[in-house]
This record gives C-alpha cells, structure tokens and sequence, in this order.
C-alpha cells in the first residue's frame, strides 16, 4: 500500500480536523456508523416485529413451526456457502481498500458455484430424510435464495469494510420494505410460508442491485481482478473463519432442527416465537458490534490503546442495555406473549422467561467474537467456536428428548453462558476491562431496582409496566452515576453532520 494511500486511509479513520486525538476520530466513526445503523436496525426491527407478529397470528403454531424448520435447515447449509470469507473480506478490505478489487469478483465467483451445490444438495437430503413434500418446495425454494446472496453477501462486506454501513444499513430497510409489501400480499393470496419465501428472494435482489450502483457510481469501486489462482489464499485465509461460522450457525440453529425430528410442527412453533424475539432484542448488540468492527481491525494496527478504552465502553454500554430487558421481560413475559400472539403460544411465556437469562452473554458475545477476529485470533476464535458448538449439540441431544422445547430453552442458555466464558478467556479480562470495574455492580443495582418496580407494576397495562421501568432505569443510571450528561453529549456531538459525512465519503473514495 502506498504512502498516499495510508494517509488517506489515516484521514478517514481518524479525521485531521476533528479534536481529540486518535481515540476521539475512532469514536466518531464508530458514532457515525452506529447512528446510521441503529436508526434503519430500529425502524428494521419495529416494522420486522409487527410483521412477524401479523406472520405467527396468520401461520399459527403449525405453519410457523414448518416456516422455521425450512429456514434453519437452509441457514445450515447456507454457511457452506460462504465459509468464512465474508468477515475475512471485511478486515481484509478494511485494512487496505485496495483489496476490494480482488476479494469481491472472487468471493462471489467462489460462492455462486457452492451455493448451485447447495441448490441440489439441500432439498434432496431433505426428501431422503422423509420430511413432507411441502417442507421440501420450501427449501429448494430458499435454497435458490443462497445464489442471490452470493452476489449481496460480497456486496454488503465491501460497503461495510469502507465503514459505509449508512448505505448498507438504508438498503437492508428497503430490502425489509419489499419483503414485508410482498410477504403480506403472500400470506393474504394463502400462498402461506411458500409465498414468504418467495418475497424474501425479492427484496434480496434489490439490495443487491443497489448496492452494485453504490459501489460502482458512488464510491468509485470498478477495477475488479477475476482470478482462480487467489481462490487456495482466500479459502485459506478465510478458513478459520469458516470453522467458526459453521459451528456458530450449527450452535444456532442444531436445536430447530432436532425439534423438527422428534417433536411436533406446533413445538417448534412455541419454540422458534421466543427465539425470534431474542434476535429481534439482539439489535443493540448486533449495532455495536457491526460498527465497531472495520474500525477495531485499523485501529488494532495503528491506535491500540484507542481500541482498549473504547472496548471498555463497549463492555458496559452493552451491559446497560441488556440487563433491563431481561430482568423486565422475564418478569412481564406472559403479558408479552399473549398480547402479541394470543393465548395459543401460551407455552411460549415459560421459554421466553428462560431464554432472556441468556441475552447479556448474547449482547456482550456479538462483541467479543468481532473483537477476536480484529485482534487476529479467530484460529484460537474458531477452536473455542467448535468446542462450544459440540457443548450445544450434547446439551440439546439430552435435554430436548428428556424435556422436549424447555429442554432446548435451558441447552440454549447453558451454551451461551459457557461461550461467554470461553471468550473472555480467549481475550482476555484485562483487555477487555483492566481494572475498570466501578461501574459494572451499579449497573447491576439500577437494573434489580427497576425490576422490583416493573414486579409491582405488573398487573398494569403493559404499556405503563414497560414505560415507567424505562424511565425509572434511565434516571437509576444517572442517579447512581453509572452515566453522565456530558459523557452522552460527547457521544452525540461525535456523529458527524451532512457535510462531515460527505467529505468521509469522498476520503474514502480516493
């Protein structure tokens, strides 16, 4: 890389103009991205759970126990696909731009010919293994889905290895937007989870689309290197990774698919509610972790201290917010599920309530993991990885026979935990937080405060239950010191205007 080139890149990770040193320009960035992200991510998600609220009331426990199967059975193979060449791409490209012009011609090229394999290979299994001829057409329909996401998988990693997530984060909502306009229009004509199926792979393409204009027209990406002589490097590279994708999607998604076999449609229905809710809560954590990770694999290079204080604001932002979701929902959660999907997923409440045991590990767990592979550990990151998929597939082997779908709730939080302590040892506590623990069991006291106050509250409404925690939470969190007014102003102030943004964009082009 030259000189030029690292200045340039220098700019753009930590702006010249902008005061505060490196750690502050590296904050900004993070800022700016996740301002973008968490804006599309929260109108995302809101407009996501009424949908998926309107989808579970419209499918029931049955349809939308099958709806699950075939997506978990094709997230599985899916990871095949791809192996570990997406988050490999984005350090690679993040550390030098340059790179883009071989990674993604060749990402894409090596993607499409595994995703045809998959294409076969899927729904074929899925028919020698005796499931119904519905479940089949759902996934070699979702399956074709993995050749789309050939193109926009490469696509979206080159957006957010130039720190472009405000692109990349837009055209996910407009993605959403097709999937949700046509979904309805599906489930209304009682195409019922085919139809959703079939909307999905339409909104995909369209991001794809858009982002291929974006790279191309606005950010001045067009010199591309198309060559199988790079594909044993890339594979090679990206193979750490791989391992760990692969056994992160088989810790995800392993439990679905037992259920599938051995219990019934309508359990995997009562299951795969609160689970999805759990992703839905992981927005937070997913934001943070999505920004924060081009910038932790530069700043590991040039700003290493920069990288270990933010991490420790990291750390206990990621604890404020995941602490009193789940002490409130544990508390409200069959208020919750009733309200949102009737009294048929009654069952639902109880793994709902065990699943939210495990959502800081999971918050704090979308941090570490992007944190290992900027920090270059992901071969270490991907034996933890496997070790703990192995842990997951033993627990629900056991569990869910002897305890059917609590069985898989309790397997679920029990690996989660496990990973987490698997993953600060990998780190490191002193990397992590050093001795900056003061903040941390007031953290813990705002939150229990809260819960004693949403535990009274219960029988109300659950709009003033939910309410009147959070405004309890947020005053606990100044009060107590955990937060404070100026430390939330520096954090706005460092998001970029229009104009600040432009001049990045333009920084990042050259």
């Amino acid at each position: 890389m030259s000189r030029e080139g690292m200045v340039t890149g220098r700019d753009v990770m930590f702006p010249p103009d902008r005061p505060g040193g490196p750690e502050q320009g590296l904050m900004a960035v993070v800022a700016r991205n996740s301002a973008f992200v968490l804006a599309s991510q929260v109108l995302i998600r809101i407009a996501a759970f009424v949908f998926s609220v309107y989808v579970v009331r419209r499918l029931g426990a049955v349809q939308f126990g099958q709806y699950s199967t075939v997506m978990a059975y094709v997230a599985i193979f899916g990871i095949f696909t791809d192996l570990g060449m997406a988050p490999y791409s984005v350090r690679e490209m993040a550390e030098d731009h340059q790179r883009t012009g071989w990674l993604l011609p060749n990402s894409v090229a090596i993607r499409l010919l595994l995703s045809l394999v998959v294409l076969f290979v899927a729904p074929l299994s899925a028919f020698w293994l005796g499931k119904e001829e519905s479940l089949v057409w759902g996934i070699l329909i979702a399956s074709a889905g993995q050749i789309v996401w050939a193109f926009q998988g490469p696509l979206a990693c080159a957006l957010i290895a130039r720190e472009r997530l405000d692109y990349d984060a837009t055209f996910a909502f407009i993605e959403r937007v097709v999937f949700w306009s046509l979904g309805t229009l599906a489930l209304l004509g009682g195409m019922g989870f085919i139809g959703l199926i079939l909307a999905s792979l339409v909104g995909v393409g369209a991001r794809a689309l858009l982002s291929t204009w974006v790279l191309l027209r606005r950010l001045g990406t067009n010199r591309f290197e198309l060559n199988m002589r790079r594909w044993p490097s890339l594979l090679h590279g990206a193979l750490p990774f791989g391992v760990s994708g692969i056994a992160f999607m088989l810790r995800q998604r392993f439990d679905t698919i037992l259920m599938s076999f051995i219990l019934s449609d309508q359990a995997v229905g009562w299951y795969n509610v609160p689970f999805n809710l759990i992703g839905m809560l992981l927005l937070l954590a997913f934001t943070v972790g999505q920004a924060m990770y081009p910038s932790m694999a530069r700043a590991h290079v040039r700003e290493p201290d920069a990288l270990r204080r933010l991490t420790h604001r990291a750390v206990r932002y990621l604890l404020i917010l995941s602490l009193p979701i789940a002490v409130g929902g544990i508390i409200l959660a069959e208020r919750i599920v009733v309200t949102l999907y009737t009294e048929e997923f009654m069952r639902s409440a109880l793994i709902l309530q065990v699943m939210l045991g495990a959502l800081p590990s999971l918050f704090l767990l979308e941090l570490l993991g992007r944190l290992a592979n900027a920090l270059h550990l992901e071969r270490r990151l991907a034996r933890v990885t496997v070790i703990n998929a192995g842990i997951t597939v033993a627990l629900n082997l056991v569990l869910v026979p002897a305890l059917g779908v609590l069985g898989a709730a309790l397997a679920f939080v029990l690996s989660r935990t496990i990973n987490l302590f698997q993953n600060l040892w990998l780190i490191g506590k002193d990397r992590l937080l050093g001795q900056r623990w003061g903040a941390l069991p007031r953290v813990f006291l705002a939150a229990s405060l809260m819960g004693v106050a949403v535990f009274f509250l219960r029988e109300f409404h659950l709009a003033v239950s939910i309410g009147v925690g959070a405004v309890l939470y947020g005053l606990l969190l100044f009060g107590l010191r955990v937060l404070e007014w100026r430390e939330m102003t520096r954090l706005v102030r460092m998001i970029p205007w229009r104009r600040e943004a432009g001049r990045t964009v333009r920084g990042a082009a050259k």
